[in-house]
């Protein structure tokens, strides 16, 4: 009970914005439904905003091991929509790095390179009107890492669900996903993960830059374990710079995890986006 105490403080908080979160609105309906789908907008950080963009980020992490350890991650994201703009499709390949002193005796017992896990998403918006909005998707998670211990060892399948409510300056997105794995190696954990998300974004007055936060809570029914991730995401458009940089930004995302079951405990994300090229 009381090593999950921070964990179901975080739930606590989050919910508090669930609630909260209805009491803002638009003025006009139709208005909130066209700022959803603006193609002026460049920033990336609205999920069901479907255009064609690329971004390349690159996250460290702090392992959390009894002895000392780390992880560096190289990610690259394509987005783009299909089917006449009802669907979007998205990949991501990742090369990833570890190095991990397991017990403590200042000896690296991990220490790899390569290719990490690939993923896919199919996801599609059937509902949008006004300030409210449903989407769907379907999350393909392979196999592919080329050392065991830079992947999960599974193909797994990740259906997932959110709503998206939009404010003037920003939007609300909680969700929920389930992950299970469809074929694992030998000797491997299958996985079967709940993981729910409650997206809040902040767009300044200009909308050059946003304040980007995702709480998400995880369920790990294979391995009995509860444990939560925080990031929290500063975004600059770079044409507040360079104003021939448009459909251009940057952003720096710190985290941090809370639960004793966590894997990390903290990570450092530093991005960069082409969105609508």
């Amino acid at each position: 009970m009381k090593k999950n105490s921070q964990l179901r403080q975080i739930i606590l908080i989050c919910a508090s914005v669930v609630i909260l979160s209805p009491s803002i609105s638009f003025a006009d309906e139709d208005d909130a439904t066209v700022e959803a789908t603006d193609k002026n907008d460049k920033t990336g950080t609205n999920p069901i905003n479907f255009q064609r963009d690329i971004r390349f980020y690159n996250e460290y992490q702090w392992l959390d091991t009894e002895g000392d350890g780390n992880q560096n991650i190289i990610t690259n994201e394509f987005r783009t929509p299909f089917a006449g703009g009802k669907w979007q499709f998205r990949s991501r390949i990742r090369y990833a790095g570890i190095e991990a002193d397991l017990n403590d005796d200042g000896n690296d017992d991990i220490d790899e390179n390569g290719f990490g896990d690939a993923d896919f998403r199919l996801l599609t918006v059937p509902y949008l009107k006004g300030r409210n909005a449903f989407a769907y998707a379907l999350e393909v998670f392979l196999d592919t890492a080329s050392e065991d211990v830079l992947g999960a060892g599974t193909t797994s399948l990740g259906p997932q669900a959110f709503y998206v409510r939009f404010f003037p300056r920003g939007l609300f997105a909680p969700g929920l996903q389930y992950k299970f794995s469809i074929d694992e190696d030998s000797g491997r954990d299958d996985t079967d993960q709940i993981l729910i998300d409650l997206n809040l974004l902040i767009l300044a007055k200009n909308k050059l830059s946003w304040f980007f936060t995702d709480p998400q809570i995880v369920i790990d029914n294979e391995n009995n374990e509860e444990f939560a991730l925080i990031d929290l995401e500063y975004g600059w458009m770079m044409q507040r710079w360079f104003p021939e940089a448009k459909g251009q930004s940057v952003y720096i995302r710190p985290s941090f995890s809370v639960g004793a079951d966590r894997p990390t405990d903290a990570s450092l994300e530093i991005g960069y986006k082409i969105v609508g090229w």
